[in-house]
């Protein structure tokens, strides 16, 4: 290549590094009003084209909802309005089997200490399946059940026999809980968490409790015993897990609100199934996000996130972070106009991320959102040959692009972008981009 093409291509690249250093773009899909629902804690649940929730308070009794919004957007529908008699202050994600929802509430029912409904998807009145009344566990958890077969799998925050919570498994036709699990401190204490199963063993945390009474990840046998401590958190590698782990071939990932080694604002970490030494994936700063509430989606070999706080306005982001760690890219940050405070788990579909923000919106009650994440983009060895990013790659896309005909034969396209249009101003841009080190 001569001099001044590279001169061309180097002051092109620069300016295309610059140009992709920007976030995605958040879209509102609902906001709140109170009426409709308020302060959605949890996460969605996705069902064809519709998307389900709770939020922990409005609706006609003030005491919460179940709701459902299309992926494309709309004013929330109001499926259940819990009254208190069908259970109040729903706090966690819904678990969806055919065209059945189930989920729990924190508060209502016969003895005040929560409940365990089901409803379809098309509404109508609650069925509740289980009313928590302190001698069984007491306190639903706040990351939804875990279904498998016939069996309904969670945790309760507090009650059973210790007082420090318990894992649980109901029939989903209803009927009395079985205790698997009682929590005595030393073994942890305060699951906040649904568990996560893999073949017969459920896997969760605790929110305190252990050696340093700063969290545990524990397994269990579907058929209850005796828990086995996988992680004792210590504030370096993080304090306060309080989200449901994420399982990957024999690897749980997961977050802890608090703790890591900048200022107590929470990490990301991995641990084998079968227990170990830690691996702290990301340390939060603040800057990049604070306090991670919720769990992690896993795709590929990314996990995406977000924290309740932080960022460029100090009201949370979303961010993603490759499975063997490093620095998380911010994917958006929360303005409050746009949303504020996300604690809910991310769902995936295709390319997008739907999520829920606690306060913020019009009406600062809350929102569901979607972020449409960036393509993949092509290799940069565009000419085949085996190296990446050089003169003759450049020179064989220059070629392509006016049309000419690929001097090696085994040319990529000129897609480079992956968003089906071809040869256009972005693939360019994205291509010398991503040659000049910058991110796709």
């Amino acid at each position: 290549m001569s001099k001044s093409i590279a001169s061309i291509v180097c002051t092109l690249a620069v300016a295309a590094g610059a140009s992709g250093a920007s976030a995605q773009t958040l879209t509102t899909l609902a906001t709140f009003n109170g009426t409709n629902g308020a302060n959605p804690y949890a996460g969605l649940t996705l069902s064809g084209t519709t998307l389900y929730g709770t939020t922990w308070q409005g609706g006609a009794s003030n005491l919460g909802t179940v709701f459902s919004v299309p992926v494309t957007g709309g004013p929330p529908t109001t499926v259940v309005t819990f009254n208190n008699v069908n259970g109040a202050f729903p706090y966690d994600e819904l678990t969806l089997s055919g065209n059945t929802l189930y989920g729990t509430t924190s508060r209502g029912g016969a003895s005040n200490r929560g409940t365990v409904f089901s409803l379809p998807v098309t509404g109508g009145p609650p069925t509740t399946l289980a009313t928590l009344n302190g001698a069984n566990p007491s306190y639903p958890n706040v990351a939804g059940l875990t279904l498998s077969g016939n069996t309904l799998y969670g945790t309760t925050a507090e009650g059973g026999v210790n007082g420090f919570g318990e894992v649980f498994a109901m029939l989903v036709t209803g009927g009395p809980l079985s205790t698997l699990v009682s929590f005595k401190g030393t073994n942890g204490s305060y699951p906040y968490a649904g568990p996560t199963l893999l073949g017969n063993t459920l896997y969760g945390t605790t929110y305190v409790g252990g050696a340093s009474n700063r969290g545990t990840v524990f397994s269990v046998p579907v058929t209850g015993g005796t828990p086995t401590t996988l992680v004792t958190f210590n504030e370096t590698n993080g304090t306060a897990p309080s989200a449901r782990l994420t399982l990957s071939g024999n690897i749980l990932y997961g977050t802890t609100r608090y703790g890591g080694a900048s200022g107590s604002n929470g990490t990301v970490f991995s641990v084998p199934v079968t227990g170990g030494p830690v691996t702290t994936l990301v340390t939060f700063n603040g800057a990049n996000g604070a306090y991670p509430y919720a769990g992690l989606t896993l795709s590929g070999n990314t996990l995406y996130g977000t924290t309740r706080s932080g960022g460029a306005s100090g009201n949370g982001t979303v961010f993603s972070v490759p499975v063997t760690g490093g620095t998380p890219t911010t994917l958006a940050t929360f303005n409050s106009t746009n949303g504020r405070f996300p604690r809910g788990l991310l769902i995936l579909s295709g390319k997008t991320l739907y999520g829920t923000t606690e306060r913020g919106g019009s009406n600062d009650a809350g929102t569901v959102f979607a972020l449409v994440l960036p393509s993949p983009c092509n290799t940069t060895d565009f000419d085949g040959d085996g190296d990446e990013g050089t003169d003759a790659d450049i020179e064989a896309f220059f070629i392509v692009l006016a049309g000419g005909t690929c001097p090696t034969g085994t040319c990529a396209s000129i897609d480079f972008d992956a968003d089906g249009d071809e040869g256009t101003d972005a693939d360019i841009e994205a291509f010398f981009r991503v040659i000049a080190g910058g991110p796709c």
